[in-house]
């Protein structure tokens, strides 16, 4: 009975077993496989043999997301060769947490591998070495378990050539596609750094996070660039390496589908990526992991639905965006449905999602392109306008000036005409009053009287005077002093019978037409008091008109050499009262009025 039993054991063993020699390059395990799942975690090396294991049948299983439980797969191998053979046993799935291969026949844990543990034979996929003696049936113990993300099951069996063969080539080919997806990423942020666009810099940060993550999904990230240690870190916090993509993807089909005009989807959309990363982190928070890439997958759906109601609108780019759409949704249900074991599309295009991302980046870019051109050709036509409204512009600005010049020649011709006509009335009323002064001095035989009527008729031709010299030239607003004092000295002296007082002009500058006539108002009382009081019928003097320009004032000093006056008796008078008043009250300045060897009468005020 015992002998029939353990016959009926070894057939079976046998029949289970996977005869493999050096002859045989590569050989899927899973199919010849049987599965044990560990749901209390109670199986151990010592105790595994004991656990019921039922046949896989499939080259991949997929579980989806299994905190909860553990897979164990039992691998029996028939070596047939005459001599010990060389193995790898690769397990089909870089991202599963910890790995363990056990001997079934010793019960002793040979290698560990997973996110958790260094890449043995430093290849993407964890592979372990294993060594078959000839003519001999092993058993191997796998165990799986991933905590953090899905858990898919797989293993082949290589030779060691083969298997490196096979690895050199799977590395060629991911560099090759992530050197261009680097290519095309970093060119588009060149643009961004050129045109200030932030529709680039969302390009280029969404997609360097799905180059992050993809990184990580086909296991080079692990491979090369972290430790055991960061790599479970890192993968730890999954949800965030595809939250990041998806909210720039979101920012970039806002911006390059101009959501903004459709203001329901834009306040929604708003409202959603501003609770998007608070969600986010309560999930982790409050232990969700079953929800935690739900609102990165809702988000990619509600651009969907948004780029397809754009399309329905008519928006130009939106053809482009749902087809960059429809690609990333089907590769999401592909890796889906690899991971819950439903359909693996990967083991009849093991590159499928590769070619994708590939093409959906460049079908992204070639939509920025195509934003770049449209903004060159906006830019263009900006300038055409811009030029056609200065043309524009500067003719009717020209009609303009020539309207305006027009006018305004014909109402300076006007100005000129009504100018002349003023100038003569005020010269002919000057000239007017002057004739009924004159008049009036010669019919007054009072002496005194004769005196003030002259020294009225001065005051009024120091105006005269002002208003010839103004009316000569062009420029009214300033006046030559030294033509004017002349004027004013020359006719005040024709009045008078003191032929030997010798009157000087000292000046070089110009005034403004104000301060002019009430210099040439001092001037006028100054030489007339001098010429009345200062010097004796028939005595020959001096009298010193000067004006100079001293830092930031003007200086007017009139000087004789004659007898002076009493200061106290003739303070008040009349002359000097005017003086006093025009350089306090008019000019601003002060009036010092000294006797040393004659009159000195000096004005200041400032320029």
């Amino acid at each position: 009975m015992w002998k029939i039993i353990s016959i009926y054991f070894l057939a079976t063993l046998l029949f289970c077993a996977v005869p493999t020699d050096e002859s045989i390059d590569e050989q899927v395990l899973l199919p010849e496989s049987s599965l044990y799942i560990d749901y209390n975690r109670s199986a151990t090396i010592e105790n595994i043999d004991t656990k019921d294991f039922t046949d896989a049948k499939q080259a991949q299983m997929g579980f989806g997301y299994s905190p909860s439980f553990d897979v164990w797969v039992k691998i029996v191998l028939d070596n047939t060769s005459d001599h010990p053979i060389k193995k790898v046993i690769e397990y089909t799935n870089p991202l599963t947490t910890t790995l363990l291969l056990c001997d079934g026949d010793t019960h002793t844990l040979l290698h560990k591998g997973g996110t958790s543990a260094p890449s043995l034979l430093k290849s993407i996929n964890p592979a372990f070495l294993i060594t078959l003696p000839a003519h001999k049936t092993k058993t191997y113990y796998l165990k799986a378990s991933s905590y953090i993300t899905t858990l898919i099951v797989g293993a082949t069996l290589w030779n060691l050539d083969s298997f490196y063969q096979k690895e050199m080539l799977h590395q060629f080919i991911l560099a090759l596609f992530f050197g261009a997806m680097g290519i095309i990423v970093f060119y588009n942020l060149f643009i961004y750094f050129s045109t200030k666009e932030p529709v680039y810099l969302y390009y280029f940060l969404a997609f360097t996070g799905i180059v992050f993550h993809h990184l990580l999904y086909k296991g080079i990230a692990q491979l090369y660039l972290f430790s055991p240690e960061q790599s479970i870190a890192i993968v730890h916090h999954a949800a965030f390496i595809v939250a990041v993509p998806t909210f720039f993807l979101a920012l970039f089909t806002r911006e390059i589908l101009h959501l903004r005009q459709y203001q329901k989807i834009n306040s929604l959309l708003n409202a959603y990526l501003l609770l998007f990363f608070p969600v986010i982190v309560l999930c982790y928070f409050f232990d969700l992991n079953a929800l935690r890439n739900f609102f990165s997958v809702f988000l990619l759906f509600f651009l969907f639905i948004s780029t397809l109601y754009a399309l329905i609108k008519g928006n130009r780019q939106a053809k482009f965006i749902i087809a960059g759409w429809v690609i990333i949704m089907t590769s999401g249900v592909f890796m889906y449905l690899s991971s819950e074991n439903y359909y693996n599309i990967f083991e009849e295009f093991p590159y499928y999602v590769e070619f994708l991302l590939l093409v959906e980046t460049l079908l992204f870019s070639l939509v920025l392109a195509d934003r770049l051109k449209q903004l060159r050709l906006e830019k263009i036509t900006a300038q055409n306008y811009l030029l056609s409204y200065k043309e524009d512009e500067k003719e009717r600005l020209e009609k303009r000036i020539a309207e305006k010049t027009t006018a305004l020649k014909t109402s300076l011709e006007e100005k000129d005409i009504l100018l002349q006509e003023l100038n003569h009335r005020v010269k002919n009323s000057i000239q007017t009053i002057v004739s009924f002064l004159r008049l009036q001095i010669d019919d007054t035989d009072e002496e005194q009287m004769q005196k003030m009527l002259i020294h009225v008729e001065n005051r009024i031709m120091s105006i005269s005077h002002l208003y010839t010299l103004l009316h000569a030239k062009h420029d009214i607003s300033s006046i030559d002093t030294y033509a004017y004092f002349t004027l004013i000295a020359e006719h005040i002296q024709k009045g008078f019978s003191h032929k030997s007082i010798d009157i000087s002009i000292h000046t070089n500058t110009s005034l403004q037409s104000d301060e002019a006539i009430y210099c040439g108002f001092i001037i006028n009382e100054a030489i007339t008091n001098a010429l009345q009081h200062a010097f004796k019928l028939g005595q020959t003097g001096n009298i010193v008109v000067k004006l100079a320009q001293d830092g930031t004032n003007n200086c007017l000093s009139i000087c004789d050499n004659g007898c002076g006056f009493d200061m106290e008796r003739d303070r008040q008078s009349l002359g000097l009262t005017i003086i006093e008043s025009l350089a306090t009250f008019q000019l601003k300045g002060t009036c010092l009025i000294a006797q040393n060897n004659g009159t000195n009468i000096t004005v200041q005020w400032e320029r």
